[in-house]
């Protein structure tokens, strides 16, 4: 497999990742009735990500 494959696989990889990760936080928000930050550490997500998905949950 060539470089620039392998680039945009690892690409894909990562944001398949980080939408399902955003699912969980929001299904986890919804039935769960937790807030944005408890569901983050339910997942365990590091300190330094979480400005991160927070960013994205305010867009969905």
């Amino acid at each position: 497999m060539c470089n620039l494959s392998k680039g945009v696989e690892e690409k894909g990889r990562r944001e398949g990742h980080r939408e399902g990760v955003i699912l969980s936080l929001m299904n986890l928000m919804k039935n769960m009735k937790l807030t944005k930050e408890q569901a983050m550490g339910a997942l365990g997500i590091p300190e330094s990500e979480r400005e991160e998905y927070t960013r994205a949950l305010a867009k969905k």
